[in-house]
């Protein structure tokens, strides 16, 4: 009866020990399909991010941005740019930005008034012509 509990005590080791063991190796593999995911999910977004500079005069201003959305407005396709534009200096006047596709050609002007305060920031919409349809492999210029 002794020899009989301690072989099972000792097969239940073993079996634990692999599950645990098992266990880990789960984890290590969740892990690992996490991190894959998570990398093409920043390859992604990189590829799908628009391409925002500014000319040196309006960097000179104090703007710089944030978050930058490309939607569709009622008739025309990625056409209506949204972006986050932060002031660290007061500015009024007008932000324009020009649209180029891949090749460097000019596609669309759009521009807005802007009143705002040192540290102000806030969403500032960019609607450009229905044909416009703003390419994510293009650049838009602030200026």
């Amino acid at each position: 009866m002794n020899k009989a509990l301690t072989i099972s005590t000792l097969a239940l080791s073993i079996i634990f020990s692999s599950c645990d063991r098992l266990s880990n190796s789960t984890e290590k593999i969740g892990e690992t399909a996490g991190d894959m995911v998570k990398g093409i999910e920043t390859g992604v977004k990189k590829a799908r991010a628009i391409n925002v500079t500014y000319t040196e005069s309006l960097s000179e201003k104090g703007i710089t941005n944030g978050k930058v959305t490309l939607k569709n407005d009622k008739v025309g396709t990625d056409n209506l740019l949204s972006i986050y534009l932060i002031f660290s200096k007061r500015f009024k006047g007008r932000v324009s930005a020009k649209a180029y596709d891949n090749q460097g050609l000019e596609m669309g002007r759009s521009s807005v008034k802007v009143d705002a305060h040192e540290g102000d920031a806030g969403f500032y919409d960019f609607h450009f012509d229905s044909r416009t349809n703003i390419d994510r492999d293009g650049k838009i210029v602030l200026e």
